[in-house]
């Protein structure tokens, strides 16, 4: 198996892996779309539209948020922090849900230590990572791909 094969397997036996992090291996199509990572997005300033994208770690909606959805993201660098205003919840509802990698555009929100993405758009980028099996015949996957319905599994 490639090291990308590896990692895919681990997050779907374990949800981690020590080998990698499956966000590292789409970088370059990420970067080609203009997306930051985790570490780039500390850098920049309060209101400063950006794109980042990550794997789908937690998805909330409090019932006294009144419809904001509140997503925390994770790529190879650490995490962003999202908030989704209920009219774009509403919207975006088949991409946020669907996706396990999730790409946003919005601006960024400073206070103090707290940063998050206030998002504009998203982008169900779940065909990403398909390019990280090459399942076929003579390399079929390692057992059942999906021991969590609905988790974190990358295929």
């Amino acid at each position: 198996m490639t090291a990308a094969e590896h990692v895919v397997q681990d997050y779907a036996t374990m949800s981690l892996s020590l080998k990698g992090h499956p966000v590292g291996f789409v970088r370059d199509n990420l970067r080609a779309l203009g997306v930051r990572t985790a570490a780039e997005h500390r850098t920049l300033a309060n209101g400063q539209f950006i794109k980042v994208a990550g794997l789908v770690l937690v998805r909330q909606r409090p019932g006294t948020a009144s419809g904001v959805c509140f997503i925390t993201l994770e790529d190879e660098t650490g995490t962003f922090n999202l908030v989704v205003w209920a009219s774009l919840f509403e919207a975006y509802r088949k991409q946020i849900l669907g996706a396990r990698l999730l790409m946003v555009e919005g601006h960024l929100q400073i206070e103090g230590e707290v940063i998050h993405v206030v998002v504009q758009r998203c982008h169900n980028l779940n065909s990403l990572l398909g390019l990280l099996t090459a399942a076929n015949e003579e390399n079929p996957p390692v057992g059942d791909m999906t021991p969590y319905p609905g988790g974190r599994n990358f295929r």
